[in-house]
């Protein structure tokens, strides 16, 4: 039952790295290399780094949530706390950075930095 919930969660994060790569690629090809994107607080990065970051935490995150999941030696409460945690934040990370990368285009988009 523990190795059915590990997959599980992984294949939640697995969809949810999926949809912000698709959509971070997709901005890769309408926001030129110059532009600086919006990020929270008012605070602008470049194009690749503002993507990376928005691809790299998550994907880490997730990365080290499934280690610490395969590891073993955990209990059946735990792993089933564990479960949950990497399902709910597969979740949030996806809503986030999609979120985050419709702002930052509609921002951009009004700036008229955007290609159609």
């Amino acid at each position: 039952m523990l190795t059915v919930l590990h997959y599980v969660a992984d294949a939640m994060w697995i969809l949810a790295m999926a949809l912000i790569a698709s959509t971070s690629h997709g901005a890769l090809k309408r926001v030129p290399a110059t532009v600086k994107m919006p990020m929270w607080g008012g605070v602008r990065l470049a194009r690749n780094l503002a993507l990376g970051i928005m691809f790299g935490a998550p994907l880490l995150i997730g990365l080290g949530l499934s280690a610490t999941s395969s590891a073993g030696g955990l209990d059946g409460q735990s792993a089933l706390i564990l479960f949950l945690l990497r399902v709910t934040l597969a979740g949030a990370f996806a809503t986030v950075c999609l979120t985050w990368l419709r702002g930052s285009l509609r921002t951009l988009e009004d700036e008229g930095a955007v290609r159609a």
